[in-house]
Protein backbone atom coordinates (compact mmCIF):
# COMPACT_ATOMS: atom_id res chain seq x y z
CA UNK A 1 0.00 0.00 0.00
CA UNK A 2 1.33 3.42 -0.97
CA UNK A 3 2.76 5.45 1.92
CA UNK A 4 3.92 9.06 1.77
CA UNK A 5 5.62 11.24 4.39
CA UNK A 6 5.80 14.60 2.60
CA UNK A 7 4.89 16.63 5.69
CA UNK A 8 6.94 18.60 8.18
CA UNK A 9 6.95 15.83 10.75
CA UNK A 10 7.72 13.12 8.17
CA UNK A 11 4.67 11.28 9.49
CA UNK A 12 3.86 8.32 7.21
CA UNK A 13 0.44 8.67 5.55
CA UNK A 14 -1.26 5.66 3.94
CA UNK A 15 -3.36 5.85 0.79
CA UNK A 16 -5.92 3.48 2.32
CA UNK A 17 -6.26 2.23 5.86
CA UNK A 18 -7.32 -1.29 6.88
CA UNK A 19 -10.45 -1.98 8.93
CA UNK A 20 -12.28 1.06 7.54
CA UNK A 21 -15.44 1.15 5.41
CA UNK A 22 -13.23 1.79 2.37
CA UNK A 23 -11.63 -1.57 2.97
CA UNK A 24 -14.85 -3.39 3.93
CA UNK A 25 -17.66 -1.97 1.79
CA UNK A 26 -17.58 -3.57 -1.72
CA UNK A 27 -18.55 -0.38 -3.55
CA UNK A 28 -16.00 1.77 -1.71
CA UNK A 29 -13.38 -0.94 -2.11
CA UNK A 30 -13.92 -1.06 -5.88
CA UNK A 31 -13.75 2.74 -6.09
CA UNK A 32 -10.56 2.93 -4.04
CA UNK A 33 -8.94 0.07 -6.00
CA UNK A 34 -9.60 1.98 -9.20
CA UNK A 35 -8.14 5.19 -7.77
CA UNK A 36 -5.10 3.36 -6.36
CA UNK A 37 -4.26 2.09 -9.84
CA UNK A 38 -2.82 5.55 -10.50
CA UNK A 39 -0.44 7.74 -8.50
CA UNK A 40 -1.73 10.17 -5.88
CA UNK A 41 -2.85 12.66 -4.93
CA UNK A 42 -6.29 11.10 -5.25
CA UNK A 43 -8.13 14.19 -6.36
CA UNK A 44 -11.06 15.04 -8.62
CA UNK A 45 -10.84 16.65 -12.01
CA UNK A 46 -10.99 20.43 -11.63
CA UNK A 47 -14.19 21.46 -13.41
CA UNK A 48 -15.47 24.94 -14.21
CA UNK A 49 -19.13 25.67 -14.83
CA UNK A 50 -18.93 28.89 -16.75
CA UNK A 51 -20.58 30.95 -19.42
CA UNK A 52 -21.20 34.67 -19.74
CA UNK A 53 -22.41 37.13 -22.32
CA UNK A 54 -21.40 36.21 -25.85
CA UNK A 55 -19.64 33.11 -27.19
CA UNK A 56 -16.47 35.15 -27.69
CA UNK A 57 -16.51 36.39 -24.08
CA UNK A 58 -16.96 32.84 -22.84
CA UNK A 59 -14.19 31.52 -25.09
CA UNK A 60 -11.80 34.04 -23.54
CA UNK A 61 -12.91 33.15 -20.01
CA UNK A 62 -12.56 29.36 -20.53
CA UNK A 63 -9.14 29.78 -22.11
CA UNK A 64 -7.86 31.82 -19.16
CA UNK A 65 -9.30 29.35 -16.64
CA UNK A 66 -7.64 26.49 -18.50
CA UNK A 67 -4.33 28.31 -18.22
CA UNK A 68 -4.89 28.52 -14.46
CA UNK A 69 -5.49 24.77 -14.28
CA UNK A 70 -9.13 23.95 -15.10
CA UNK A 71 -9.47 20.54 -16.76
CA UNK A 72 -13.19 19.98 -17.32
CA UNK A 73 -15.52 22.55 -18.87
CA UNK A 74 -19.27 22.55 -18.34
CA UNK A 75 -21.00 25.30 -20.28
CA UNK A 76 -23.48 27.52 -18.47
CA UNK A 77 -26.05 28.53 -21.09
CA UNK A 78 -28.26 31.54 -20.53
CA UNK A 79 -31.94 31.13 -19.67
CA UNK A 80 -33.29 31.63 -23.22
CA UNK A 81 -30.90 28.95 -24.50
CA UNK A 82 -31.98 26.54 -21.75
CA UNK A 83 -35.65 27.15 -22.59
CA UNK A 84 -35.14 26.74 -26.32
CA UNK A 85 -35.52 30.40 -27.38
CA UNK A 86 -33.18 32.06 -29.85
CA UNK A 87 -31.87 35.49 -28.75
CA UNK A 88 -34.13 37.27 -31.24
CA UNK A 89 -37.31 35.83 -29.68
CA UNK A 90 -39.41 38.39 -27.80
CA UNK A 91 -39.35 36.26 -24.63
CA UNK A 92 -35.54 36.34 -24.65
CA UNK A 93 -35.45 40.12 -24.21
CA UNK A 94 -33.39 41.30 -21.21
CA UNK A 95 -32.23 37.73 -20.49
CA UNK A 96 -29.69 37.17 -23.28
CA UNK A 97 -26.25 36.36 -21.88
CA UNK A 98 -27.22 37.19 -18.30
CA UNK A 99 -27.30 33.87 -16.45
CA UNK A 100 -24.84 32.24 -18.82
CA UNK A 101 -23.75 32.44 -22.43
CA UNK A 102 -26.08 32.88 -25.38
CA UNK A 103 -25.75 29.67 -27.40
CA UNK A 104 -28.36 29.08 -30.10
CA UNK A 105 -26.40 27.56 -32.99
CA UNK A 106 -23.63 25.08 -33.64
CA UNK A 107 -21.45 28.02 -34.68
CA UNK A 108 -22.00 29.58 -31.25
CA UNK A 109 -20.79 26.47 -29.47
CA UNK A 110 -17.82 26.11 -31.81
CA UNK A 111 -16.80 29.69 -30.96
CA UNK A 112 -17.18 28.99 -27.23
CA UNK A 113 -14.72 26.09 -27.50
CA UNK A 114 -12.42 27.77 -30.04
CA UNK A 115 -9.67 28.72 -27.59
CA UNK A 116 -9.63 25.54 -25.52
CA UNK A 117 -6.61 23.30 -25.81
CA UNK A 118 -8.48 20.03 -26.27
CA UNK A 119 -5.27 18.03 -26.02
CA UNK A 120 -5.08 19.15 -22.39
CA UNK A 121 -8.81 19.00 -21.60
CA UNK A 122 -10.32 16.07 -19.76
CA UNK A 123 -13.92 16.78 -20.73
CA UNK A 124 -16.35 19.26 -22.26
CA UNK A 125 -20.10 19.51 -21.86
CA UNK A 126 -23.17 21.67 -21.49
CA UNK A 127 -26.07 22.23 -19.13
CA UNK A 128 -28.95 21.20 -21.39
CA UNK A 129 -31.48 19.57 -19.11
CA UNK A 130 -34.56 19.98 -21.30
CA UNK A 131 -32.83 19.81 -24.67
CA UNK A 132 -30.16 17.20 -24.18
CA UNK A 133 -30.25 16.09 -27.81
CA UNK A 134 -29.31 19.61 -28.91
CA UNK A 135 -26.60 20.05 -26.28
CA UNK A 136 -25.04 16.67 -26.93
CA UNK A 137 -25.35 17.27 -30.67
CA UNK A 138 -23.36 20.49 -30.34
CA UNK A 139 -20.68 18.94 -28.13
CA UNK A 140 -20.34 15.83 -30.27
CA UNK A 141 -20.09 17.85 -33.49
CA UNK A 142 -17.42 20.22 -32.20
CA UNK A 143 -15.28 17.42 -30.73
CA UNK A 144 -15.49 15.57 -34.05
CA UNK A 145 -14.61 18.68 -36.04
CA UNK A 146 -11.65 19.35 -33.74
CA UNK A 147 -10.55 15.67 -34.00
CA UNK A 148 -10.63 15.19 -30.22
CA UNK A 149 -12.06 11.69 -29.67
CA UNK A 150 -10.19 11.37 -26.36
CA UNK A 151 -12.07 14.25 -24.73
CA UNK A 152 -14.89 12.98 -22.55
CA UNK A 153 -18.42 14.36 -22.67
CA UNK A 154 -19.97 15.65 -19.43
CA UNK A 155 -23.61 16.58 -20.03
CA UNK A 156 -26.01 17.85 -17.41
CA UNK A 157 -28.96 16.24 -19.14
CA UNK A 158 -31.50 15.41 -16.41
CA UNK A 159 -34.93 16.76 -17.38
CA UNK A 160 -37.11 15.09 -14.74
CA UNK A 161 -35.90 17.28 -11.89
CA UNK A 162 -36.72 20.41 -13.89
CA UNK A 163 -40.45 19.88 -13.31
CA UNK A 164 -40.22 20.34 -9.54
CA UNK A 165 -36.79 21.91 -8.89
CA UNK A 166 -35.98 24.49 -11.56
CA UNK A 167 -38.88 25.14 -13.92
CA UNK A 168 -37.10 25.01 -17.29
CA UNK A 169 -39.07 22.02 -18.57
CA UNK A 170 -40.17 22.22 -22.21
CA UNK A 171 -41.85 18.91 -23.04
CA UNK A 172 -43.89 16.49 -20.92
CA UNK A 173 -42.12 14.26 -18.35
CA UNK A 174 -42.42 11.17 -20.55
CA UNK A 175 -41.14 13.04 -23.61
CA UNK A 176 -38.29 14.40 -21.51
CA UNK A 177 -37.30 10.87 -20.51
CA UNK A 178 -37.12 9.95 -24.18
CA UNK A 179 -34.76 12.84 -24.95
CA UNK A 180 -32.46 12.01 -22.02
CA UNK A 181 -32.35 8.30 -22.76
CA UNK A 182 -31.82 8.88 -26.48
CA UNK A 183 -28.62 10.70 -25.48
CA UNK A 184 -27.43 7.73 -23.42
CA UNK A 185 -28.39 5.24 -26.13
CA UNK A 186 -26.53 7.27 -28.73
CA UNK A 187 -23.46 7.42 -26.50
CA UNK A 188 -23.51 3.64 -26.01
CA UNK A 189 -24.02 2.94 -29.72
CA UNK A 190 -21.32 5.41 -30.77
CA UNK A 191 -18.95 4.57 -27.88
CA UNK A 192 -18.74 8.18 -26.68
CA UNK A 193 -16.54 8.47 -23.58
CA UNK A 194 -17.81 10.25 -20.49
CA UNK A 195 -21.26 10.92 -19.04
CA UNK A 196 -24.11 11.87 -21.35
CA UNK A 197 -26.56 12.00 -18.43
CA UNK A 198 -25.67 13.69 -15.15
CA UNK A 199 -28.41 12.93 -12.63
CA UNK A 200 -28.73 15.85 -10.29
CA UNK A 201 -29.77 16.05 -6.64
CA UNK A 202 -28.29 19.54 -6.25
CA UNK A 203 -31.27 21.42 -7.65
CA UNK A 204 -33.75 19.47 -5.54
CA UNK A 205 -31.70 20.48 -2.51
CA UNK A 206 -31.64 24.13 -3.55
CA UNK A 207 -35.40 24.01 -4.15
CA UNK A 208 -35.88 23.07 -0.51
CA UNK A 209 -35.78 19.28 -0.37
CA UNK A 210 -32.57 19.09 1.64
CA UNK A 211 -29.67 16.86 0.57
CA UNK A 212 -31.03 13.46 1.64
CA UNK A 213 -34.51 13.72 0.14
CA UNK A 214 -32.81 15.22 -2.92
CA UNK A 215 -30.52 12.21 -3.21
CA UNK A 216 -33.48 9.84 -3.01
CA UNK A 217 -35.24 11.74 -5.82
CA UNK A 218 -32.06 11.65 -7.92
CA UNK A 219 -31.75 7.89 -7.51
CA UNK A 220 -35.44 7.59 -8.41
CA UNK A 221 -34.79 9.52 -11.63
CA UNK A 222 -31.81 7.29 -12.36
CA UNK A 223 -34.08 4.26 -12.03
CA UNK A 224 -36.59 5.80 -14.46
CA UNK A 225 -33.87 6.39 -17.05
CA UNK A 226 -32.34 2.96 -16.47
CA UNK A 227 -35.69 1.18 -16.78
CA UNK A 228 -36.43 2.93 -20.07
CA UNK A 229 -33.06 1.97 -21.54
CA UNK A 230 -33.31 -1.62 -20.36
CA UNK A 231 -36.70 -1.85 -22.05
CA UNK A 232 -34.93 -0.83 -25.24
CA UNK A 233 -32.54 -3.74 -24.81
CA UNK A 234 -29.46 -2.05 -23.40
CA UNK A 235 -27.42 -3.68 -20.62
CA UNK A 236 -27.50 -2.15 -17.15
CA UNK A 237 -23.69 -2.07 -16.99
CA UNK A 238 -23.43 -0.20 -20.31
CA UNK A 239 -26.03 2.35 -19.20
CA UNK A 240 -24.41 2.85 -15.79
CA UNK A 241 -21.07 3.69 -17.44
CA UNK A 242 -22.68 6.70 -19.15
CA UNK A 243 -24.17 8.15 -15.96
CA UNK A 244 -22.79 10.63 -13.46
CA UNK A 245 -24.41 11.80 -10.20
CA UNK A 246 -24.32 15.46 -9.21
CA UNK A 247 -24.88 15.49 -5.44
CA UNK A 248 -24.89 18.26 -2.88
CA UNK A 249 -24.62 19.24 0.78
CA UNK A 250 -23.38 22.70 1.64
CA UNK A 251 -23.55 23.20 5.38
CA UNK A 252 -21.53 20.43 7.09
CA UNK A 253 -18.35 19.04 5.62
CA UNK A 254 -18.73 15.70 7.45
CA UNK A 255 -22.24 15.20 6.11
CA UNK A 256 -21.00 16.36 2.70
CA UNK A 257 -18.32 13.67 2.68
CA UNK A 258 -20.85 11.09 3.80
CA UNK A 259 -23.29 12.02 1.03
CA UNK A 260 -20.72 11.19 -1.63
CA UNK A 261 -19.39 8.08 0.09
CA UNK A 262 -22.91 6.81 0.78
CA UNK A 263 -23.96 7.44 -2.81
CA UNK A 264 -21.47 4.82 -3.98
CA UNK A 265 -22.87 2.26 -1.55
CA UNK A 266 -26.52 3.05 -2.34
CA UNK A 267 -26.07 3.04 -6.13
CA UNK A 268 -24.22 -0.26 -5.89
CA UNK A 269 -27.16 -1.71 -3.96
CA UNK A 270 -29.60 -0.52 -6.64
CA UNK A 271 -27.51 -2.07 -9.43
CA UNK A 272 -27.30 -5.34 -7.48
CA UNK A 273 -30.83 -5.63 -6.12
CA UNK A 274 -32.92 -4.05 -8.89
CA UNK A 275 -30.86 -4.85 -11.96
CA UNK A 276 -29.07 -8.04 -10.92
CA UNK A 277 -25.55 -6.74 -11.53
CA UNK A 278 -23.10 -8.48 -9.16
CA UNK A 279 -20.93 -6.10 -7.18
CA UNK A 280 -17.75 -7.27 -8.85
CA UNK A 281 -19.23 -6.61 -12.31
CA UNK A 282 -20.47 -3.09 -11.62
CA UNK A 283 -18.84 0.00 -13.14
CA UNK A 284 -17.59 2.35 -10.45
CA UNK A 285 -20.01 5.26 -10.02
CA UNK A 286 -18.88 8.67 -11.26
CA UNK A 287 -19.70 11.53 -8.89
CA UNK A 288 -19.67 15.30 -9.36
CA UNK A 289 -19.78 17.96 -6.69
CA UNK A 290 -20.24 21.72 -6.72
CA UNK A 291 -18.58 23.25 -3.67
CA UNK A 292 -20.82 25.96 -2.27
CA UNK A 293 -20.91 26.86 1.38
CA UNK A 294 -23.96 28.95 2.24
CA UNK A 295 -22.40 31.76 0.23
CA UNK A 296 -23.85 35.18 0.91
CA UNK A 297 -24.14 38.48 -0.94
CA UNK A 298 -23.11 40.24 2.28
CA UNK A 299 -19.36 40.20 3.03
CA UNK A 300 -18.57 38.24 -0.15
CA UNK A 301 -14.90 37.70 0.75
CA UNK A 302 -16.06 35.54 3.67
CA UNK A 303 -17.42 33.13 1.08
CA UNK A 304 -13.81 32.12 0.37
CA UNK A 305 -13.33 30.06 3.57
CA UNK A 306 -16.88 28.73 3.20
CA UNK A 307 -16.14 27.43 -0.28
CA UNK A 308 -12.74 26.09 0.81
CA UNK A 309 -14.34 23.94 3.49
CA UNK A 310 -16.94 22.70 1.02
CA UNK A 311 -14.15 21.75 -1.41
CA UNK A 312 -12.50 19.83 1.42
CA UNK A 313 -15.72 17.99 2.27
CA UNK A 314 -16.27 17.03 -1.36
CA UNK A 315 -12.72 15.76 -1.77
CA UNK A 316 -12.89 13.75 1.45
CA UNK A 317 -16.03 12.18 0.02
CA UNK A 318 -14.13 11.10 -3.08
CA UNK A 319 -15.79 13.06 -5.90
CA UNK A 320 -14.54 12.50 -9.44
CA UNK A 321 -15.38 15.97 -10.80
CA UNK A 322 -15.55 19.13 -8.73
CA UNK A 323 -16.58 22.73 -9.35
CA UNK A 324 -16.12 25.48 -6.79
CA UNK A 325 -18.34 28.53 -6.71
CA UNK A 326 -16.90 32.03 -7.07
CA UNK A 327 -16.84 34.14 -3.91
CA UNK A 328 -18.99 36.76 -5.66
CA UNK A 329 -21.45 34.37 -7.30
CA UNK A 330 -24.22 35.50 -4.95
CA UNK A 331 -23.85 38.98 -6.49
CA UNK A 332 -23.47 38.36 -10.22
CA UNK A 333 -21.88 36.15 -12.84
CA UNK A 334 -18.54 35.45 -11.14
CA UNK A 335 -15.76 37.85 -12.01
CA UNK A 336 -12.62 36.47 -13.62
CA UNK A 337 -10.58 36.82 -10.44
CA UNK A 338 -13.24 34.96 -8.44
CA UNK A 339 -13.42 32.18 -11.05
CA UNK A 340 -9.65 31.82 -11.10
CA UNK A 341 -9.54 31.79 -7.29
CA UNK A 342 -12.11 28.98 -7.29
CA UNK A 343 -9.75 26.86 -9.40
CA UNK A 344 -6.83 27.75 -7.15
CA UNK A 345 -8.90 26.81 -4.09
CA UNK A 346 -9.46 23.31 -5.46
CA UNK A 347 -5.76 23.01 -6.28
CA UNK A 348 -4.67 24.09 -2.79
CA UNK A 349 -6.99 21.62 -1.09
CA UNK A 350 -5.92 18.84 -3.47
CA UNK A 351 -2.16 19.37 -3.29
CA UNK A 352 -1.49 20.98 0.10
CA UNK A 353 -2.25 19.85 3.67
CA UNK A 354 -2.63 16.17 2.74
CA UNK A 355 -6.36 16.12 2.04
CA UNK A 356 -5.95 13.96 -1.08
CA UNK A 357 -3.15 11.64 0.00
CA UNK A 358 -5.60 9.22 1.58
CA UNK A 359 -8.70 7.76 0.01
CA UNK A 360 -11.66 8.18 2.35
CA UNK A 361 -9.70 9.85 5.17
CA UNK A 362 -12.77 10.05 7.43
CA UNK A 363 -13.75 6.42 6.96
CA UNK A 364 -13.87 4.37 10.14
CA UNK A 365 -14.41 7.12 12.69
CA UNK A 366 -17.33 6.74 15.07
CA UNK A 367 -18.82 10.01 13.83
CA UNK A 368 -18.54 9.02 10.19
CA UNK A 369 -20.11 5.60 10.74
CA UNK A 370 -23.06 7.17 12.54
CA UNK A 371 -23.59 9.81 9.84
CA UNK A 372 -23.28 7.19 7.10
CA UNK A 373 -25.89 5.01 8.76
CA UNK A 374 -28.34 7.92 9.07
CA UNK A 375 -27.78 9.13 5.50
CA UNK A 376 -28.16 5.69 3.96
CA UNK A 377 -31.18 4.69 6.05
CA UNK A 378 -32.96 7.95 5.25
CA UNK A 379 -32.26 7.80 1.51
CA UNK A 380 -33.37 4.16 1.28
CA UNK A 381 -36.62 5.03 3.07
CA UNK A 382 -37.35 8.08 0.90
CA UNK A 383 -36.52 6.20 -2.30
CA UNK A 384 -38.91 3.45 -1.23
CA UNK A 385 -41.67 6.01 -0.66
CA UNK A 386 -41.04 7.54 -4.08
CA UNK A 387 -41.27 4.18 -5.84
CA UNK A 388 -44.40 3.31 -3.85
CA UNK A 389 -45.93 6.52 -5.24
CA UNK A 390 -45.47 5.32 -8.80
CA UNK A 391 -41.88 6.32 -9.50
CA UNK A 392 -40.51 9.67 -10.64
CA UNK A 393 -42.73 10.33 -13.65
CA UNK A 394 -45.99 9.52 -11.89
CA UNK A 395 -44.78 11.31 -8.76
CA UNK A 396 -44.31 14.47 -10.85
CA UNK A 397 -47.76 14.11 -12.34
CA UNK A 398 -49.54 13.33 -9.05
CA UNK A 399 -47.72 16.05 -7.10
CA UNK A 400 -45.91 13.77 -4.64
CA UNK A 401 -42.42 15.19 -5.31
CA UNK A 402 -43.55 18.81 -5.15
CA UNK A 403 -45.40 18.07 -1.91
CA UNK A 404 -42.39 16.46 -0.25
CA UNK A 405 -40.20 19.42 -1.25
CA UNK A 406 -42.78 21.83 0.19
CA UNK A 407 -42.75 19.93 3.49
CA UNK A 408 -38.99 20.46 3.80
CA UNK A 409 -38.64 23.91 2.26
CA UNK A 410 -37.24 26.61 4.53
CA UNK A 411 -35.64 24.30 7.09
CA UNK A 412 -32.20 25.87 6.69
CA UNK A 413 -33.50 29.42 6.96
CA UNK A 414 -35.55 28.56 10.05
CA UNK A 415 -32.46 27.11 11.72
CA UNK A 416 -30.50 30.27 10.97
CA UNK A 417 -33.34 32.57 12.03
CA UNK A 418 -33.81 30.65 15.29
CA UNK A 419 -30.04 30.72 15.89
CA UNK A 420 -29.92 26.93 15.98
CA UNK A 421 -27.00 27.41 13.63
CA UNK A 422 -24.82 30.47 13.20
CA UNK A 423 -23.86 32.27 10.04
CA UNK A 424 -20.87 34.55 10.36
CA UNK A 425 -21.66 38.15 9.50
CA UNK A 426 -25.40 37.52 9.73
CA UNK A 427 -26.35 35.96 13.05
CA UNK A 428 -22.88 36.01 14.61
CA UNK A 429 -20.03 38.52 14.57
CA UNK A 430 -22.07 41.18 12.82
CA UNK A 431 -19.84 44.18 12.12
CA UNK A 432 -21.83 46.64 10.07
CA UNK A 433 -19.32 49.40 10.69
CA UNK A 434 -16.57 47.32 9.09
CA UNK A 435 -18.52 45.33 6.48
CA UNK A 436 -16.53 47.00 3.69
CA UNK A 437 -13.48 45.03 4.83
CA UNK A 438 -15.07 41.92 3.30
CA UNK A 439 -16.50 43.34 0.07
CA UNK A 440 -13.69 42.37 -2.28
CA UNK A 441 -13.18 44.12 -5.58
CA UNK A 442 -15.64 42.21 -7.71
CA UNK A 443 -17.60 44.31 -10.15
CA UNK A 444 -19.86 43.78 -13.13
CA UNK A 445 -17.92 43.23 -16.35
CA UNK A 446 -20.60 43.01 -19.02
CA UNK A 447 -22.76 45.43 -20.98
CA UNK A 448 -25.75 43.10 -21.31
CA UNK A 449 -27.64 45.40 -23.65
CA UNK A 450 -24.75 45.25 -26.09
CA UNK A 451 -24.52 41.47 -25.67
CA UNK A 452 -28.20 41.13 -26.61
CA UNK A 453 -27.91 43.44 -29.61
CA UNK A 454 -24.84 41.56 -30.83
CA UNK A 455 -26.60 38.20 -30.39
CA UNK A 456 -29.61 39.38 -32.40
CA UNK A 457 -27.31 40.64 -35.13
CA UNK A 458 -25.34 37.39 -35.11
CA UNK A 459 -28.59 35.42 -35.46
CA UNK A 460 -29.71 37.55 -38.41
CA UNK A 461 -26.40 36.97 -40.22
CA UNK A 462 -26.59 33.26 -39.43
CA UNK A 463 -30.06 32.93 -40.96
CA UNK A 464 -29.00 34.87 -44.06
CA UNK A 465 -25.92 32.74 -44.64
CA UNK A 466 -27.51 29.28 -44.42
CA UNK A 467 -29.38 27.30 -47.07
CA UNK A 468 -33.07 27.59 -46.08
CA UNK A 469 -34.06 24.51 -48.08
CA UNK A 470 -31.44 22.38 -46.32
CA UNK A 471 -32.64 23.68 -42.96
CA UNK A 472 -36.27 22.94 -43.83
CA UNK A 473 -35.43 19.40 -44.95
CA UNK A 474 -33.45 18.65 -41.81
CA UNK A 475 -36.13 20.06 -39.52
CA UNK A 476 -38.83 18.07 -41.34
CA UNK A 477 -36.80 14.89 -40.87
CA UNK A 478 -36.33 15.67 -37.17
CA UNK A 479 -40.09 16.20 -36.80
CA UNK A 480 -40.75 12.81 -38.42
CA UNK A 481 -38.26 11.02 -36.16
CA UNK A 482 -39.71 12.68 -33.06
CA UNK A 483 -43.13 11.33 -34.08
CA UNK A 484 -41.72 7.80 -34.11
CA UNK A 485 -39.29 5.87 -31.93
CA UNK A 486 -35.92 6.28 -33.64
CA UNK A 487 -33.09 8.03 -31.81
CA UNK A 488 -33.23 11.83 -32.02
CA UNK A 489 -29.48 12.41 -32.00
CA UNK A 490 -28.50 11.68 -35.64
CA UNK A 491 -31.23 13.92 -37.10
CA UNK A 492 -30.59 16.62 -34.46
CA UNK A 493 -26.91 16.71 -35.39
CA UNK A 494 -27.84 16.89 -39.08
CA UNK A 495 -30.17 19.81 -38.36
CA UNK A 496 -27.48 21.65 -36.39
CA UNK A 497 -25.00 21.16 -39.21
CA UNK A 498 -27.54 22.44 -41.72
CA UNK A 499 -27.81 25.62 -39.65
CA UNK A 500 -31.01 25.04 -37.70
CA UNK A 501 -31.21 26.99 -34.46
CA UNK A 502 -32.07 25.74 -30.98
CA UNK A 503 -35.54 27.29 -31.18
CA UNK A 504 -36.27 25.65 -34.54
CA UNK A 505 -35.11 22.25 -33.30
CA UNK A 506 -37.11 22.49 -30.07
CA UNK A 507 -40.23 23.50 -32.01
CA UNK A 508 -39.85 20.63 -34.49
CA UNK A 509 -39.22 18.14 -31.69
CA UNK A 510 -42.36 19.23 -29.87
CA UNK A 511 -44.44 19.11 -33.04
CA UNK A 512 -43.23 15.59 -33.72
CA UNK A 513 -44.02 14.51 -30.17
CA UNK A 514 -47.55 15.90 -30.59
CA UNK A 515 -48.38 13.81 -33.64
Amino acid sequence: MAVQDANDGRVPIRARYPNSPTDEDPALRAWSDERLAGPGPYRPRFMVYSGLGSPTMTAERLSMLQEVGAESFLLAADLPSQLGFDPDHELAHAQVGRAGVSCATLDDFAEICSRLDLEAADSVGMLANSLGHIGLGMVRSVLRDRDAPQVKVVMQNDPLKEFTARGTEIHTPRQAVRIATDCVAYAIDDDIPGATLTICSNHYDVAGAGPLLAMAFAFGNAIAYMDELLERGYLATDVARKLMFFLNERSDLFVEASVFRSARTLWSEILRDRYGVPTDKQPVATLMGYAHGLESAAEPLVNIPRVTLSVLGSMMGGVDYLCATGYDEALRIPSLDASALAVRTMQVVAYEHGASLTLDPLGGSAKTRDIDDYVQTTVRSELGRLLDNGGPVEAIENGYIAGRIDENRGARQKQISNRERLMVGHTAFEAAAHADLFDGRSSGEIDFLQVEQDAIGRMAKHKQSRDPRAVARSVDELRDVAAGKDNLLPVTIAALRAGATTEEIVKATGEGFAR
